[in-house]
């Protein structure tokens, strides 16, 4: 078990510094790379609930599933305030696009169950003060193409627009141009990513999902590509974070 736990450890720290690849261009072959150098581990976490008593598999999937979490823990209380706040991001990035994904790459049901558990205990202890959403590799990599316009693609799906149409084209261009260009912007990319996926699968399961995507498009995406278009950056993330903790208040956690 210790060794198993020392490995988890050093499985997070490999992959914070594998954050400068999580772009389009080389995260899919990153994540291949590190999953193949990490499988024996991946497969010893399995194992090793698999041979455990019956009574005992949910402790230990609860005990490993708190490694990293409590290692994060350790990490940031020994940040000075600055150092918090910028390491906060790349924790939180690092859980969401890369240790998550691949406990559930292989499918493999205690790999699921240690990731289900991991991302309780990271929200509900407040790791880093930022909640982080369950995410698959194959979803990170879709989500490429839609990056910080999920909820935008969502809309314009829904109003028969095509992917390169004028709306996304925008807000892709403002996500790569003016967001990924400083840490605040990544720390709001970050969280856009983690709640966004279940909000459209929320709005999806509607009957109003239609309804609901035109109030969308009318209050707050057609004012935001006006900003975007103008040069307003501040206005046009502050008007899209708006909206998406609206959405997440109003449908998923109502």
């Amino acid at each position: 078990m210790n060794d198993i736990k020392k490995s988890l450890e050093d499985l997070f720290d490999d992959m914070i510094k594998n954050i400068q690849f999580f772009k389009k261009t080389s995260y899919h072959s990153v994540f291949k790379e590190k999953y193949e150098e990490n499988r024996e581990l991946f497969l010893s976490l399995s194992s090793f609930v698999d041979a455990a008593e019956e009574s005992k598999k949910d402790r230990i999937i609860k005990e490993l599933a708190t490694v990293i979490p409590d290692y994060a823990r350790e990490k940031l209380a020994s940040l000075s305030k600055r150092q918090k706040e910028i390491s906060a991001i790349d924790y939180n990035m690092t859980i969401v696009v890369y240790i998550i994904p691949m406990l559930l790459y292989d499918h493999h049901p205690v790999n699921e169950a240690i990731a289900d558990r991991l991302v309780s205990i990271w929200n509900e202890t407040k790791v880093t003060g930022m909640e982080v959403k369950k995410e698959t590799f194959e979803g990170i990599e879709g989500g490429f193409k839609k990056g910080f316009c999920y909820i935008t693609t969502a809309v314009c799906e829904s109003q028969n627009k095509p992917d390169d149409c004028h709306e996304l084209t925008v807000l892709r261009e403002y996500r790569d141009q003016y967001l990924m260009m400083s840490e605040e912007g990544q720390r709001l990319v970050a969280e856009y990513y983690a709640l966004a996926p279940s909000i459209v699968m929320a709005l999806n399961r509607r009957e109003d999902s239609a309804q609901i995507y035109d109030g969308i498009y009318q209050e707050y995406l057609i004012p935001c590509i006006r900003y975007a278009e103008n040069g307003k950056n501040v206005e046009c993330k502050k008007l899209y974070m708006d909206m998406v903790h609206h959405l997440q208040e109003k449908y998923l956690e109502s």
